[in-house]
This record gives C-alpha cells, sequence and structure tokens, in this order.
C-alpha cells in the first residue's frame, strides 16, 4: 500500500470504452474525460457525423448504432471486442428527451414507445450483450447507466421521468446479478446540465425555453434556486463517469450518483 500513487487510481490507459449517445451534450463531454484518462473510446450515435467528429477530436472510433435495434446493438458491441480487443466500460448515454415530456392526457402510443425504446430497452439490449461479452472475457468490467434527477424529483413528464426510474432500477439488479462476474453497475444522475449551443444564462432569471415545450413549473422553479448558483456542464457528468469507471470505484457498485449541483436538496 505503501507504493501507491494517486494517478494511477484514475488511469484508464487499456482501456476500451464504449459510450452511446456520444455525439453531443453530456454524451460528449463523457467521450471527452473518458479519453483524457486515457482510454480508448469508441462514440457511437444515431446520427454519424456527429459521432465521427468528435472521434476526430478525441482519437476515438466513431461507429453509428440506433441503441432501440437490438441487432445492431448486438452487431455494434461485437464490433468493439472484435476490432479493439475487449470491452471493459460501458456508458449507457443515448436517451430521448425533447418533445417528449408534457401532460399524459397529451402523451400517444407512439410517443410512449418511441421514448421507452430507446431510454429504457436500449438500455437492456445494451447492458445485456455487454455483459455476455465482459463475462466471456472473464476479466469484468464496468456498466454505467445515465439516469437523471427526474427519476427521484419528477416533474418533465410520465415518459422520460418514468424511463429513467426504470433505468435506476435496472442498474441496482444487475448491480446484484453481475458483481460475481467482477462487473460493477452504477448510475450517473445529471441535475440541469446545459447542452444548447452558446453560454449557459445565469441562474435565478427567467429560464429560457429550451426544448420547444414549455418546462414543467416545478424544474423551472428548481432551477432558479440551484445551490450551487450555476448549470452544470457535461464535462462535469464526464468527470463522475471516469470516477466510476477508474479504479477508485472498485469497490462501489449499484449507486445513483446525483451530479446535480444541490438540484437534489431542494
Amino acid at each position: 500500500m505503501g507504493n501507491l500513487k494517486t494517478n494511477d487510481w484514475i488511469d484508464l490507459s487499456g482501456k476500451v470504452a464504449h459510450v452511446t449517445g456520444a455525439g453531443r451534450g453530456i454524451g460528449a463531454g463523457i467521450a471527452r474525460a473518458l479519453a483524457a484518462a486515457g482510454a480508448t473510446v469508441v462514440v457511437s450515435d444515431v446520427d454519424f457525423e456527429n459521432a465521427k467528429a468528435l472521434s476526430d477530436e478525441i482519437d476515438g472510433i466513431p461507429m453509428l448504432l440506433d441503441v432501440s435495434d437490438r441487432e445492431a446493438v448486438e452487431l455494434v458491441l461485437s464490433e468493439t471486442v472484435d476490432k479493439e480487443g475487449g470491452l471493459d466500460i460501458l456508458v449507457n448515454n443515448a436517451g430521448l428527451y425533447v418533445g417528449y415530456g408534457g401532460p399524459v392526457q397529451d402523451i400517444t402510443d407512439e410517443m410512449w414507445r418511441k421514448l421507452w425504446s430507446v431510454n429504457v430497452d436500449g438500455v437492456f439490449y445494451t447492458c445485456r450483450k455487454a455483459a455476455e461479452l465482459m463475462i466471456e472475457s472473464g476479466r469484468g468490467g464496468r456498466i454505467i447507466n445515465i439516469a437523471s434527477t427526474q427519476a427521484i424529483t419528477p416533474g418533465v413528464g410520465v415518459t422520460y421521468d418514468g424511463s429513467k426510474a426504470a433505468v435506476t432500477q435496472i442498474t441496482k439488479a444487475l448491480a446484484l446479478e453481475l458483481a460475481p462476474h467482477k462487473i460493477n453497475v452504477n448510475a450517473v444522475a445529471p441535475g440541469p446540465t446545459w447542452v444548447q449551443d452558446g453560454e449557459a444564462p445565469e441562474i435565478g432569471g427567467e429560464i429560457p425555453q429550451m426544448t420547444g415545450d414549455p418546462l414543467a413549473d416545478s424544474v423551472a422553479n428548481r432551477i432558479s434556486r440551484m445551490p450551487v448558483g450555476h448549470w452544470g456542464d457535461p464535462i462535469e457528468q464526464g468527470k463522475a463517469v471516469v470516477f466510476l469507471a477508474s479504479p477508485m470505484a472498485d469497490f462501489i457498485t449499484g449507486i445513483y450518483l446525483p451530479v446535480d449541483g444541490g438540484w437534489l436538496l431542494l
């Protein structure tokens, strides 16, 4: 123990990470952070051009992937192993949010099924295949699911809030199941994180209409009272993912980690 160096605890050199929905926003922040820690990062996204642009920036590997397509998930994760020699870290970031919230009476069957096909089915498909590949390798791994503070404090709508609550419970169940295989499964729960173009607005003023749909009053009210006084940045979510992917989190599994600037205190 006397020869330990703290920089060894965060070093992901030699690890292969696959981040879904990594072409922009929080996913891009996660991919950048993992690359900065030394990991080889597969950047997958339904928008291949975005995936390619970010991969060029971080010297990653771009892949086209719609996580709601089971066959595509199985093929792309298998390709990750075949091309990069393994899969050590899976980050399930891909998700839908914009345009899928609102009053329950306005939610169509199509809206419900589309959001859940990505936010929940996609997490299941990727976790299932990643678990299979990690177990086969015999070297364990890390699965990190991106949940949301909305899993705990609803306000956006039954579609999104419900899906992120499901992701949280999936994470806990898999953590228990996969622990004997040395696979740690955890969730990061972002709070208000600015993913739009331009500078984030000041906290305390009028909340901008970011999504084309009005933010729920309860959510807007909480944002206006953010304890840390500013919006989160995607790289801050990435730092939390790096922590859970690193040797520092060897003894951590099944947690729901809010990265929210104090949002859940309100």
